[in-house]
């Protein structure tokens, strides 16, 4: 249960890192994690493709986060983006497993 509560979330211009709760150390691109967003407009929801919100995204800064609730991270873009939740779980898995998705 550990293992998906961050202890330490800190971002830089190119990467954000999450120390988690039972020390592992997650590092993650931020345009990857941009590219990646779940929310349903990324996704290819509402008449969309999946890539087709995000695709065009060459660079990005992460300009803020927050938490959401106890369960997941909430990032707002230099692109003005703010509408992706990212689970702790997901994030978690992500990082040790680079094809699961978020």
């Amino acid at each position: 249960m550990l293992s998906t509560f961050p202890s330490e979330i800190s971002h830089d211009e190119v990467e954000l890192k999450i120390i988690w709760k039972d020390s592992f150390v997650s590092n993650y691109s931020l345009i990857d994690l941009r590219k990646k967003c779940p929310c349903a407009t990324c996704r290819g929801g509402h008449g969309g493709k999946v890539g087709q919100a995000t695709g065009y995204i060459q660079s990005i800064k992460l300009l803020s986060w927050k938490k959401v609730g106890r369960y997941a991270l909430n990032f707002y873009w230099s692109d003005n983006h703010d509408t992706g939740i990212y689970t702790f779980d997901n994030l978690r898995a992500y990082s040790e497993n680079s094809s699961h998705e978020l």
